[in-house]
């Protein structure tokens, strides 16, 4: 595990703060301020207990890591840090809420160190990216050698589509500490995200000889494995996993995979498998959505919108706004009319409206970006193009006060698709190209350059399509069918 497609975030924070010595102050926890970030707490059970955590956490070990946080926090309550990492790590959109408001409250308190991460971090849930980000670069400059710090830069920037930058930074904690295994699970992640799986399988070859007998080593292993299309030998990764620690919860990975290898009913089974072990609510709601993306790989209609509908009902009733409207965005992608796909971005539109959810401002904003994509592309798609032009337009706004990638992703992919469709194929490609991970611009870009007679690039794009192997629904949209048409037209049977 590690930037699963689903819970990215989830990883940049593991082992921010790592402390080993005593305090002689509740403000100051480390004597040498100058190589790692402190740890203020008053309390001895609380920095044990914290430190437990971090280490669980550096196992990607997420839920013990989140349950260890919260009974420090119990004999600590005015502890700054582990309420932020709390913030960072849990699922539960309530539970972040309260604990970053929590932190931040509790900032004045502690060391300016420990202000600037919980700025950082806060900062990022709450879509204030420019100073986040400052933040971060801060306490680099403050603790250069402070590996663990480093693993959290890179992993920042590895979300944030940054893969080169990421690699520079994770490579930084790899030196300082040639056996730190979790910035080596990162570092593989990096390398894979940036398309150079012979790295990526030797530093997981590294991350294992390093820690055998733990699980998630073979669990990240054979997600870049399914990564690179290696799918048989993804699957024996993630069987070591679970063979480990039936309870690590790999199953996810083996289903994620059959549903990328074409085996959607093995998928369905594995995902059902995966909802046993899945640790609360949320993540249950995560994997029956990915269930449900599988009858869309089998391009089964009557039970995808059934499951999807089930997926929209479950997360309404347990409070889940983000993945309620995430579920009824996946049913405006899949639905060929265009009005009631409308009906179901509006559905979507009100579930994260709905002031009783406690979603973050990062999420509630990038949420919306996505709707809007959405909504302008099948807007382009009906030749609406006043309702297509409204949704760039609001989109554009948010690009210009954000620096969240989902949203500027968002903005040049939408109008991108809105340049295609009126046949403005140079402007459309331009912006296409700045949204080149993601399946649907892909697909756009290749039809772009194929009305252009640009038969070479239109065929790396195809190349680089028909490879993707990420459990998304742009994939299962886009991805089968279009290795299918390629299939077809090279004339095999």
């Amino acid at each position: 595990m590690g930037f699963r497609w689903c819970a990215c975030l989830l990883v940049l924070c593991a082992s921010i703060g790592w402390a080993g010595s005593k305090s002689n102050s509740p403000v100051m926890a480390h004597k040498n301020v100058s190589s790692r970030l402190p740890v203020t707490t008053s309390s001895a059970l609380a920095r044990v207990r914290f430190e437990k955590a971090m280490q669980q956490t550096e196992e990607m070990r997420m839920p013990d890591a989140v349950r260890g946080l919260r009974s420090a926090v119990k004999a600590d309550p005015n502890f700054a840090q582990a309420y932020i990492l709390i913030a960072d790590f849990s699922h539960d959109p309530a539970e972040q809420q309260a604990a970053r408001t929590r932190a931040k409250q509790l900032a004045p308190r502690v060391s300016r160190a420990e202000q600037l991460l919980i700025r950082w971090l806060a900062g990022a849930q709450e879509d204030n990216y420019v100073p986040a980000i400052a933040a971060m670069n801060d306490l680099l400059e403050q603790f250069p050698r402070d590996q663990r710090l480093a693993f959290l830069a890179g992993g920042w920037l590895v979300k944030q589509e940054q893969y080169k930058q990421g690699e520079v930074v994770l490579e930084r904690a790899v030196a300082l500490a040639p056996s730190y295994p979790a910035a080596l699970n990162e570092l593989g992640y990096a390398y894979a995200f940036g398309g150079d799986f012979e790295k990526a399988f030797a530093a997981m070859e590294r991350y294992i000889a390093l820690q055998p007998d733990q699980p998630n080593p073979h669990d990240s292993y054979g997600e870049i494995l399914r990564l690179s299309g290696k799918f048989d030998a993804a699957l024996e990764q993630y069987r070591m996993s679970i063979r480990i620690d039936p309870n690590f919860g790999s199953e996810l990975g083996v289903a994620d995979t059959y549903a990328v290898m074409g085996k959607q009913e093995e998928a369905r089974d594995e995902y059902a498998r995966a909802v046993v072990f899945a640790p609360g609510e949320s993540e249950k709601v995560e994997y029956e959505l990915q269930s449900a993306v599988t009858w869309i790989r089998e391009n089964n209609r009557k039970q995808a919108e059934r499951a999807l509908r089930e997926v929209a009902k479950h997360a309404h009733g347990a409070g889940l706004a983000r993945l309620e409207a995430e579920a009824h965005r996946v049913l405006a992608m899949y639905e060929p009319d265009y009005k009631a796909a409308m009906k179901h971005l509006q559905a979507a539109q009100s579930a994260i409206d709905d002031d009783r959810h406690d979603l973050s401002r990062s999420d509630r904003n990038e949420e919306q970006a996505r709707i809007l994509r959405v909504r302008a592309t099948r807007s382009a798609e009906a030749q609406a193009m006043e309702a297509a032009s409204s949704a760039v337009q609001q989109l554009e706004s948010m690009a210009g006060s954000s620096r969240s990638r989902v949203i500027q992703l968002s903005y040049h992919g939408a109008l991108g698709a809105v340049l295609l469709a009126q046949q403005k194929y140079p402007e459309a490609i331009s912006h296409l190209q700045e949204d080149d991970d993601d399946p649907l611009s892909l697909q756009l870009l290749w039809r772009a350059y194929s009305s252009r007679g640009e038969a070479a690039r239109a065929g790396e794009v195809a190349t680089r399509l028909a490879g993707l192997n990420v459990p998304t629904v742009e994939q299962a949209l886009v991805v089968p069918q279009f290795r299918a048409s390629l299939v077809r037209q090279d004339g095999q049977p």
